[in-house]
């Protein structure tokens, strides 16, 4: 662990970018793009410390729990961190503010940077702020966004990040349809959660694959079957 704070590391990092950018007569773009590249590099530290390896994350997910003591502990230095986060586009300083509310931290303070962080966010960013946003309000709306990335033409784990991320929310008509459009999506994977999170949403308390008739047609190459198990999902709903 450093000895300084990663706060006070940016900090010291930021000034010294900015002073080598004067005397070397860099341009005002210049010296912000040095600038991003200190703060994406303290949370980039920030984060292999507290969550791992970038690709075990990425791969098993984060484990956030010693993020909890670390911001009863540091609640500044942590809130600082993932304001970082937030603005390098990463999901996981998403996910965390989300542990942190759903742990009875005070996060409020993250709905300003979080609903500024919208508009731009794609793929499993954008997946990622909806819920965090969703769990700080409790506002339904905060569907919308994942439904654009489900049923948008995005990268196929994305997909499948948005389809799971749907079971926390109401089975509102828009957030059906989307799922539906899932289970006809290219991708056996996207395909297999939306269809899961349907079950979900209509009470069903098993797996797609313990539902033989669905799971042969989700698992078909040929897509008048998806669209069958689209409509058989969607009964709850359709009548």
């Amino acid at each position: 662990m450093v000895s300084a704070t990663y706060a006070e590391l940016a900090d010291m990092r930021r000034a010294a970018a900015r002073l080598a950018g004067l005397r070397t007569g860099m341009c005002a773009e210049d010296l912000a793009f040095g600038e991003n590249r200190v703060m994406t590099a303290a949370w980039a530290e920030f984060s292999r410390e507290v969550f791992g390896e970038p690709y075990l994350v990425w791969h098993d997910g984060a484990d956030f729990r010693p993020l909890l003591s670390r911001w009863q502990d540091q609640a500044g230095l942590v809130g600082e961190m993932l304001r970082l986060g937030l603005s390098g586009g990463d999901p996981v300083a998403a996910q965390a503010i989300s542990y942190l509310a759903r742990s009875g931290a005070g996060v409020n303070e993250f709905g300003g940077p979080l609903r500024e962080a919208l508009p731009q966010a794609r793929g499993t960013f954008r997946v990622r702020v909806a819920q965090a946003l969703f769990v700080l309000t409790g506002d339904q709306k905060f569907a919308a966004p994942v439904c654009d990335v489900l049923t948008g033409d995005g990268f196929w784990g994305e997909k499948i990040d948005a389809a799971i991320a749907l079971s926390a929310f109401a089975p509102a008509a828009a957030v059906v349809k989307a799922l539906i459009q899932g289970v006809q999506d290219d991708e056996y994977l996207v395909r297999r959660h939306s269809a899961q999170t349907l079950l979900a949403l209509a009470g069903r308390r098993t797996t797609i694959e313990k539902v033989p008739g669905l799971w042969a047609k989700i698992r078909s190459d040929q897509s008048l079957a998806w669209r069958e198990a689209g409509a058989e999902l969607a009964r709850p709903w359709t009548g």
